[in-house]
């Protein structure tokens, strides 16, 4: 992996020292870890950050502890808007299906049995990242499509306005000799009025776009690398 990327974190639940050590030693390497020994803890990591880039990408959640269990853990998690799209997997030596059940119930994305498998672990953390990278693309994807649907509704009806501009910046500028000063203006008028239509008209047909960051991590439409269908 490149320097420059950062590493997925997960962030282990577990109040058994023996068992936080064997999951540090199977991800050390591929993630950055993180590791609170109770519900409380865990949710303190996992909601106080102001930055959501510091967050965890999933958290490993034992079901058995004291003071709060697992399935309690996951239900405040999911009730936090800072937390509730973190993927939850977890760990539990009871896999009989009300355990599973309760699990799914509170907002697990999955789960891995005790005694921990190395591949299986791996595998299944993969599987809920990658779920959820899938998810957040479609959300955007769909997020995007909204704006872009707005954007055509707005273009359209900005298009007569701009005709009428366009129209009438023409009729002036043919009762002007073109060494009069106000000639000039109004045909700097005229070619500002056609690039706004130009792009109006580009937004109306998109149907396939790139995004560039913009401020504070978010995106917009890069226009010039758009494309859609040829009217």
């Amino acid at each position: 992996m490149s320097e420059n990327v950062k590493k997925q974190s997960v962030l282990i639940v577990d109040d058994a020292p023996a068992n936080i050590r064997v999951l540090v030693e199977i991800l050390t390497g591929t993630y950055d870890i993180s590791v609170a020994t109770n519900g409380p803890e865990a949710i303190g990591i996992a909601t106080s950050k102001t930055d959501l880039s510091e967050h965890p990408d999933l958290i490993l959640l034992d079901i058995m502890m004291p003071e709060m269990d697992g399935y309690e853990v996951c239900r405040i998690l999911k009730q936090s808007p800072d937390a509730k799209d973190i993927p939850v997997v977890f760990v539990t030596a009871n896999t009989d299906d009300d355990t599973l059940h309760e699990a799914f119930e509170a907002g697990g994305t999955d789960y891995v049995r005790k005694p921990v498998n190395k591949i299986e672990l791996l595998a299944r953390i993969k599987s809920a990242l990658s779920q959820q990278e899938l998810t957040r693309k479609l959300l955007e994807e769909e997020k995007l499509k909204g704006v872009l649907e707005m954007a055509g509704a707005v273009c359209h009806e900005l298009n007569q306005p701009m005709q009428s501009v366009l129209g009438f910046s023409q009729l002036l500028m043919e009762d002007l000799a073109e060494d009069d000063p106000g000639y000039e203006y109004i045909s700097i008028i005229k070619s500002q009025i056609d690039k706004m239509g130009k792009i109006t008209s580009k937004l109306m047909r998109i149907t396939r776009y790139e995004t560039v960051d913009y401020i504070e991590s978010t995106k917009i439409i890069d226009i010039d690398k758009a494309s859609g269908d040829e009217v």
